[in-house]
């Protein structure tokens, strides 16, 4: 009985399965047939739709054509031939071989057609072919034009049936009329192919067209196009689709004499039709048949091919089943004995794998393909602060522990391990039961028994959170600065290109600002470094609650820092609006008193902006810009906003080039010096000053007052005062050994900067003793800016000098910082008085007066006085009444090369009153340059 049954189920089963494979079979067939019919009427409906789409597009083209000639009523050649040239048939009207214009001749009017054709430039012109009729439409303009017979001008067109059957139609219906089939030849080839003519009529202008009488009486021809049909569809398709055969012919019928167009060749293989159609077009009043038919490969490419495979699998699958059917009748015995095996042998890996996870210090997690945990080892409740027993009652553990913001980068390999799929290690947040956070490290392995199916998968986590403490760290010290915990430089270029980019993308403004705070440096030399840095901090605090949130505060260093403007308005002057909006409310905040540790503070900072919209400029030279417009605002007076110019860049080329130029010509030793004489009482010559000048090799001789500043700025005059105080003194020992030089002293600049230098007095000295130099004919010149600073330090300087023999003048005297106090202390042994208070000493009495205080100094203080820019006798005059008898300016010598400087002096000197005032013009005439 059992055996009967072992068979008996797996027959029923196979033709259970055989049966239900036929129905499937069968309504696959039927829904192929019926998609098969669809697909083809639709192919049939396209194909028609293209034809008409293209005719009606032939007949719009046409009708320009027409309009060209119904404005005026007359056929006009040349400009007939200009429109068609431009409307580019080839490019824009495929499939149109030519466009041309007819013109209706009655026959009383032959020969003046005839001759006013040949009159307007077709000397050969005439109506073919011969034969006297009523009337004539002759082809007077064909485009473009070919030598057919058939198409050139004097074609009498009204004479071949088949086309004048549609012109007449054109003429009375006013509109469009389709010519029969016509056999047309296209160029020089001796072939005809089908083809058919458009015709459209055109009336004399302005007259009445209302019915048949009228349009017959006022016609004066037609506009026609001739074209291929085989062209025609080419355009349409270009290579026919394969499976498919169409057809059109002429009328209604499908005769072979009406045949306009085949697919392929009537004598070509063709595979059998499977289904077919016919469509009846109606084409500017004339019929047309069109006939499609389809092959097997038409429904090979619907893809719909699923009968075969029906069969085949469902047969298969039927023995299939059946097969099964009998092997679980058979098995079901040896399957429990299987499965008792396989259970026992799992129970014993578990034990063994739990043994081990048991002792692990890491998280060990068992997971089930329906993602819920099957068991987890003790170390959870160091990890989380649940106990096994809490985690295993959790509805959704894993979502429990797993931080909000990091479930999204979980999910994906958490479904990777349901799959079966091992994971990529992951790093992410778990929230603890106490609420604090553990940063977890966890890896994910599949689990698979001895068949290799799988039945889970497990997953092991460490504790990283002091990697990830760390790792924060050296982020924050690679981006952030430190003392302020604002952006460093780093952070923002990153932020800056960010920016850049959004004002490209978003087409808006963006603007660079960079703040300098004035005078910090004092701050920290007065207060202490701690001050300072409590000052930036609070600075930095202000800047950020200054600007929007998207907006980027930086510390690039020291007391500079950089606020990025983002999102500001497209039109660039709108957006520097907003931005100086912007600065004027950081000066204000800036500007607001500090608390400093008890003490109040108030500090102002000075602003260079740019305006930038989108990434034409490169991140370095927006630094720049907004660098040099900061620096121009200091200039300005500080506490102030400056944009960018662009003639700033040229000032700072120009600076940045004259800079090499000097730095190149104290190299090459083209700085050179000139003298001018000092002169006491008008008659002797005490010593000269020695005044500093350029020779340029394109600009000449360069004065003082245009690169001296430079020199100052650029530290060049370090360079250029040691220099010039070596060939100062290498002049005064030459000057030594000449018995009428031998009394000059040398009065030479020093600039600020030069004499704050700690070596200057052991410079000075090995100078002197290098160049053999008498000491005490060495006047050192100093400007009044050398006392502002450590003025203890000046003196001593000064006291060490003088102990040589070195003598003092306070150049430009009164310009400055002119104390009594100064005068009392330091060693000096001269004023000078400057040459703005002499200029206009005859007509100013505060100069007048200035200029006797000074005398009046020297005298109470034992130094001797000296005044510059004496140019005329009368302020000589004035100077002596005044008590000031020593002198140097244009009265009596410009500065002079040495050369002219000597020959000067020996002039001069020579005793004659005669030889003296000549030698005083020589030196008037001879110098080159002006005083510095």
């Amino acid at each position: 009985m059992i055996r009967l049954r072992a068979v008996l189920l797996p027959l029923l089963v196979l033709s259970a399965s055989l049966c239900l494979t036929w129905v499937v079979w069968n309504h696959e067939r039927q829904a192929s047939r019926k998609e098969l019919r669809s697909q083809f009427e639709y192919t049939v409906s396209d194909a028609v739709g293209r034809v008409e789409q293209r005719m009606a597009t032939y007949e719009l083209m046409l009708r320009g054509v027409q309009s060209l000639f119904a404005a005026n009523g007359t056929i006009d050649r040349e400009r007939f031939r200009r429109y068609v040239n431009a409307l580019n048939l080839d490019a824009n009207f495929s499939g149109v071989h030519g466009v041309g214009v007819i013109e209706w001749v009655p026959a009383a009017s032959k020969a003046a057609h005839i001759a006013g054709m040949r009159q307007g430039g077709i000397p050969d012109y005439t109506i073919h072919p011969d034969g006297q009729r009523t009337a004539y439409a002759p082809i007077i303009q064909r485009e473009p034009f070919v030598g057919v017979a058939r198409s050139s001008p004097g074609f009498d067109t009204w004479d071949e049936p088949v086309r004048r059957a549609a012109l007449e139609k054109a003429r009375d219906s006013g509109m469009a009329a389709l010519s029969g089939k016509v056999n047309l030849q296209i160029g020089a080839s001796p072939d005809r192919r089908p083809g058919f003519i458009m015709y459209l009529p055109i009336y004399a202008a302005g007259k009445a067209q209302d019915d048949l009488t009228q349009r017959r009486a006022n016609i004066i021809g037609w506009v026609y196009a001739s074209f291929q049909m085989h062209d025609v569809m080419a355009s349409l398709y270009g290579e026919q689709p394969p499976g498919i055969s169409l057809a059109i012919y002429d009328g209604v019928e499908p005769l072979e004499a009406a045949l306009l167009h085949r697919a392929s060749e009537p004598n070509s293989r063709r595979a059998p039709a499977i289904i077919s159609a016919n469509e009846y077009l109606v084409v500017d009043g004339h019929d047309w048949m069109l006939t499609m038919s389809a092959s097997d490969e038409f429904r090979s490419r619907l893809g719909r091919n699923a009968q075969a495979l029906i069969a085949g699998a469902g047969t298969g699958l039927s023995f299939l089943l059946a097969l099964l059917s009998w092997l679980m009748m058979t098995g079901r015995e040896r399957a429990m004995r299987l499965a008792s095996a396989m259970t026992r042998e799992l129970r014993e890996n578990e034990e063994k794998f739990r043994a081990i996870a048991d002792c692990t210090v890491n998280l060990e997690i068992w997971w089930g393909p329906d993602g819920k945990p099957r068991w987890i080892n003790p170390s959870v409740e160091y990890y989380t602060g649940y106990t096994v027993a809490e985690c295993m009652a959790m509805p959704d553990f894993a979502r429990t522990l797993i931080h909000p913001e990091d479930v999204s980068r979980v999910a994906p390999d958490f479904k990777k391990g349901l799959q079966g799929s091992r994971g990529e290690d992951l790093e992410f947040r778990c929230v603890r039961k106490d609420g604090s956070l553990l940063w977890l490290s966890v890896s994910w392995v599949p689990i698979s028994n001895q068949r290799g199916d799988f039945i889970g998968f497990r997953t092991s986590g460490r504790d990283i959170t002091e990697r990830k403490k760390s790792e924060e760290k050296i982020r924050e010290l690679a981006f952030y600065d430190t003392l302020t915990r604002l952006p460093n430089r780093a952070l923002l270029l990153d932020r800056l290109r960010q920016s850049m980019l959004a004002s490209r993308e978003n087409k808006v403004c963006g603007a660079l600002m960079f703040i300098d705070l004035d005078h910090f440096k004092t701050l920290n030399d007065t207060l202490g470094h701690d001050k300072g840095d409590l000052l930036l901090r609070q600075v930095a605090y202000r800047l950020s609650n200054s600007v929007n949130e998207a907006d980027t505060v930086a510390r690039v260093g020291g007391d500079e820092f950089v606020v990025v403007l983002g999102n500001l308005s497209p039109d660039e002057a709108v957006a520097t609006s907003q931005t100086e909006a912007a600065g004027a409310r950081i000066l204000s905040v800036l500007g607001c008193a500090y608390e400093l540790n008890g003490i109040q503070f108030r500090s102002t900072a000075s602003i260079g902006v740019t305006v930038f919209k989108g990434e034409q400029t490169s991140t370095d030279e927006l630094f720049k810009q907004a660098d040099l417009a900061m620096y121009q605002s200091k200039e300005r007076g500080r506490n102030g906003i400056c944009f960018f110019d662009p003639a700033m860049q040229t000032a700072v080329l120009k600076r940045a080039e004259m800079e090499v130029g000097l730095r190149n010509a104290i190299e090459e030793n083209r700085i050179v010096l000139h003298y001018q004489a000092q002169v006491v009482d008008g008659n002797y010559i005490t010593g000269a000053e020695a005044l500093v000048r350029w020779e340029h090799p394109e600009r000449g001789l360069i004065p003082p007052g245009e690169f001296i500043p430079l020199a100052e700025e650029s530290g060049l005059i370090l360079e250029m005062g040691r220099t010039v105080l070596a060939s100062a003194c290498a002049q005064l020992a030459l000057w030594a050994a000449s018995p009428s030089m031998a009394h000059l002293s040398m009065a030479v600049n020093v600039s600020a900067r030069q004499f704050r230098e700690p070596d200057f007095v052991d410079g000075v000295l090995d100078v002197i003793d290098r160049t053999g130099a008498r000491a005490d004919r060495l006047k050192l010149e100093l400007t009044e800016s050398v006392l502002v600073e450590n003025v203890q330090d000046v003196i001593e300087k000064m006291s060490a000098l003088r102990a040589r023999g070195v003598t003092f003048s306070l150049d430009d005297f009164g310009t400055g910082y002119s104390s009594l106090a100064y005068l009392k202390r330091l060693p000096l042994d001269q004023l000078k008085i400057d040459r703005s208070f002499v200029r206009d000493i005859l007509v100013d009495p505060n100069d007048a007066d200035i200029a006797r205080t000074i005398v009046a100094l020297a005298r109470s203080f034992n130094l001797g006085v000296i005044a510059e820019g004496v140019e005329t006798e009368a302020q000589r005059d004035f100077l002596a009444v005044a008590g000031c008898h020593a002198y140097q300016g244009f009265l009596f010598c410009k500065p002079l090369p040495i050369q002219g400087f000597e020959q000067f002096v020996s002039l001069f000197s020579s005793g004659k009153r005669a030889e003296g005032r000549s030698a005083r013009n020589a030196g008037r005439n001879v110098g080159t340059g002006t005083a510095s």
